[in-house]
């Protein structure tokens, strides 16, 4: 493993939680600007800690954070599926200025980080409150891409009260990850406005009340299941014997929440619940053998069009700016 180097830039975005006084790296620990420690370096990770309390947290430390990455290699996968399309929606809010700092609140495992790094020379923060997922991004990067290490910060936070100084970024993006904070949802897209500098994009995407439905159906005690989320905004998911809750939106909903939160919305995407159609299909076997896979190229582009022109979708995805 790599000797952890802090980036010359981290003096620039890295604050106390929630950004309100200024934070520094002295050897492995963090101070606060009184002198006092507020977290330590793990392994190349900066951990301040989240609160042990938050049931969505202490289901993902059971399940050691996100595995996206490990996923996103299975042919008709949900997440093979989806991640080339998150990769073009990042597109919409890459900044024109050269290193530009962007954060990634909820990254886990780094899988919608990646296409900054093969595509731009940004520098990113990735904030999420599973150390697991982290480090195994960290020693992926170790291992593959050592030369993106300076570009990289890495910390385990709690998106209520983000470790980073306000109005430091050019960009932000929170993809599937805030639905898990439930009532304290709209602390976390807050907290996502904080960071952004007055020209900043925020990219937010997070699911839809029909794949909601559809999925209770399919994965979940079938018709049963599915008329008991009906009204529902709790998602529940996970495997039988262990649950964990989200929420999910109607886009007027998700898009009224942005607005609450001092948000634009200028465009509006998603992800179409074909996806999430296709990859239950290989779960049970009846899709993704030798025959479909020369198909994958066309099912990614019919995928993105539906993102853009679709009307059943399994996430909804938002373009803003500050109000």
């Amino acid at each position: 493993m790599a000797a952890w180097i802090e980036p010359l830039w981290a003096k620039d975005v890295l604050a106390a939680p929630g950004g309100e006084a200024s934070a520094s790296i002295s050897g492995d620990r963090i101070l606060s600007a009184a002198g006092e420690s507020i977290g330590y370096v793990d392994s190349g990770v900066l951990r301040f800690g989240v609160r042990s309390d938050d049931p969505s947290i202490r289901w993902y430390q059971t399940v050691g954070g996100a595995n996206f990455h490990d996923r996103s290699k299975v042919g008709y996968a949900m997440t093979t599926l989806d991640t080339p399309i998150y990769a073009g929606y990042t597109k919409l809010i890459r900044p024109s200025r050269v290193g530009a700092l962007v954060a990634d609140i909820g990254g886990g495992d780094g899988r919608n980080t990646m296409p900054w790094l093969h595509e731009t020379d940004a520098r990113i923060v990735v904030v999420d409150p599973i150390f697991d997922g982290l480090h195994r991004f960290r020693q992926r990067l170790e291992a593959d891409h050592p030369q993106w290490l300076d570009r990289v910060l890495l910390i385990e936070g709690d998106a209520r009260r983000v470790p980073l100084k306000g109005g430091a970024f050019d960009a932000v993006q929170s993809i599937e990850a805030l639905a898990y904070l439930n009532e304290d949802y709209a602390a976390g897209l807050k907290e996502c406005r904080r960071l952004m500098e007055a020209s900043a994009h925020l990219l937010v995407s997070d699911r839809d009340y029909e794949g909601g439905l559809l999925l209770q159906l399919l994965y979940f005690d079938g018709i049963a299941g599915m008329l008991k989320q009906v009204g529902n905004r709790d998602l529940w998911d996970g495997s039988a014997d262990n649950m964990v809750r989200s929420r999910c939106f109607t886009r007027e909903e998700l898009v009224d929440m942005a607005e609450g939160c001092g948000l634009h919305v200028l465009e509006q995407h998603g992800i179409s619940s074909l996806s999430l159609i296709l990859s239950y299909l290989r779960g049970v076997g009846k899709l993704g053998g030798a025959e479909d896979e020369p198909h994958l190229p066309e099912v990614h582009k019919l995928l993105a069009w539906l993102g853009d022109h679709g009307r059943m979708m399994r996430s909804h995805t938002l373009v803003c700016r500050k109000g």
